[in-house]
């Protein structure tokens, strides 16, 4: 709230100045009181931090961002409405190179907006018509600054710009510690041993699919540690891509990221060399599948993640599986 004192002199125009030998009998004796004259003003209290940070569930149908707020800076409540206009600031988007502008496809406002008469704020609505068409790769950015208000409201010159950050996830994205059981048949694998507890970072890459992501050599990205005569490792062209049932939960696919030629070569290896639905098996012939006898789903009362798998090299192993999972992923927090 801010206000503005002015001495009230009965609209007699004082154009001297005041001195100690200057006397007004009424000032002194107390005649005259302090009027309050009120600046009204509308603003944006998350500009204070400058930026409001989303980060939606990827899905199908339209989700509405009730954001940012906007209230009124008064001594109390109006007795009517007051409308507030708004204006797309794309600056402040282009200022961060970390961001990507919100495609105007992705979403629908009025750009307006009203506190009701007896009402200190209110929420502009914005509607994204379909989040898993967004890269969830990426942080998008929208930028808004307030441009108006009825009703005799000023606008807040230092709080009255705001950029919202959006990104993408589904629910099952997050950070999660993994136990379990590690075992590799092949001969080379009498000297692996398993890491356990593992941290894996779920990424989102669909609504209900995620990149199982590990930090390996200062890279996170799809790969598995393990111990090689206890120094640490990983398997080259392995990683792991998840799909889930959105109804059920149920793990409906597991393979091999590096086997997928539209993938992302990293560190661990590169998949343009792989050969695509339905094995999915990596250039060096390493693929990944589920093992039936596991839980193989998420519990979202828990957010833990029970599976078990395989990986096959007919290469090095010829019939059967070369290495069996066991695992446990239990959510940390979020990404």
């Amino acid at each position: 709230m801010k206000n503005i004192f002015k001495l009230s002199f009965l609209g007699v125009a004082m154009t001297i100045a005041f001195s100690s030998c200057l006397k007004d009998k009424g000032f002194d004796n107390g005649e005259y009181g302090i009027q309050v004259i009120e600046k009204k003003a509308v603003s944006l209290p998350q500009a204070i931090n400058g930026t409001i940070n989303v980060a939606l569930l990827s899905s199908d149908v339209p989700l509405v961002l009730s954001g940012p707020i906007f209230a009124l800076e008064t001594t109390g409540a109006q007795s009517s409405d007051v409308n507030v206009q708004f204006a797309l600031k794309p600056e402040l988007v282009d200022a961060d190179p970390d961001l990507t502008l919100l495609p105007a496809s992705a979403y629908t406002t009025n750009l307006s907006g009203t506190i009701k008469a007896g009402q200190l704020l209110d929420t502009l609505d914005i509607i994204l018509s379909r989040s898993s068409d967004l890269d969830p790769n990426l942080t998008y950015g929208l930028g808004l600054e307030l441009v108006s208000a009825s009703n005799g409201f000023q606008i807040a010159s230092n709080m009255k710009q705001v950029l919202i950050k959006i990104s993408v996830k589904n629910k099952y994205d997050g950070v999660y510690e993994v136990t379990g059981s590690f075992r590799d048949v092949s001969a080379a694998g009498a000297n692996f041993t398993s890491r356990y507890p593992l941290e894996y970072q779920l990424v989102t890459t669909g609504p209900s699919s995620v990149n199982v992501c590990m930090l390996i050599n200062g890279e996170i990205t799809p790969g598995y540690l393990f111990n090689n005569n206890g120094a640490g490792s990983f398997y080259g062209n392995f990683g792991s891509q998840v799909t889930f049932d959105p109804a059920t939960n149920l793990i409906s696919d597991m393979h091999n990221y590096y086997g997928d030629p539209a993938n992302a070569a990293s560190g661990i290896g590169n998949p343009a060399l792989g050969s695509g639905a339905p094995n999915f098996a990596a250039s060096n012939g390493r693929r990944i599948t589920l093992d039936p006898s596991g839980v193989n789903a998420y519990d979202d009362a828990t957010r833990i993640i029970r599976v078990k798998y395989f990986m096959l090299q007919p290469s090095v192993v010829p019939v059967g599986a070369r290495a069996f999972f066991d695992e446990t992923w239990t959510y940390i927090g979020p990404r």
